[in-house]
């Protein structure tokens, strides 16, 4: 059985800019054994990045305890292969989402050069 899910990066504010070109991993929380890494994608023009996995890839006993499905959550990356945001504390239990939303703060991203430099006015 193979799962789809999406990660969607964007600005956290009102213009809710999609965050483009950006590495994204995904991952499945585990608490008896070392998280799954499901998979590394650049984000496309829309700020999305798109994962395919199998149930293989994350059974272990962490999901023959809890349930069958992984508890997703998305690792953000600079360039540099820094880790700038991870959503792990937010993974939901038991759950495959089809679609996980990561809102960037603007300062963050630009910190991160996640975005391009703001031209001044």
């Amino acid at each position: 059985m193979y799962f789809t899910t999406i990660v969607k990066l964007t600005v956290d504010d009102e213009s809710s800019q999609p965050i483009r070109g950006v590495k994204v991993a995904l991952f499945d929380r585990d608490r008896l054994s070392r998280d799954d890494h499901l998979g590394s994608a650049t984000t496309d023009e829309n700020g999305e990045a798109r994962f395919q996995y199998s149930a293989a890839q994350f059974d272990d006993l962490d999901e023959r305890i809890g349930g069958a499905f992984p508890e997703l959550y998305a690792v953000v990356s600079d360039a540099a292969d820094k880790q700038v945001i991870s959503t792990r504390a937010e993974a939901l239990n038991n759950s495959a989402p089809k679609h996980i939303a990561v809102r960037i703060a603007r300062d963050v991203a630009l910190r991160h050069s996640l975005l391009p430099r703001e031209m001044p006015a």
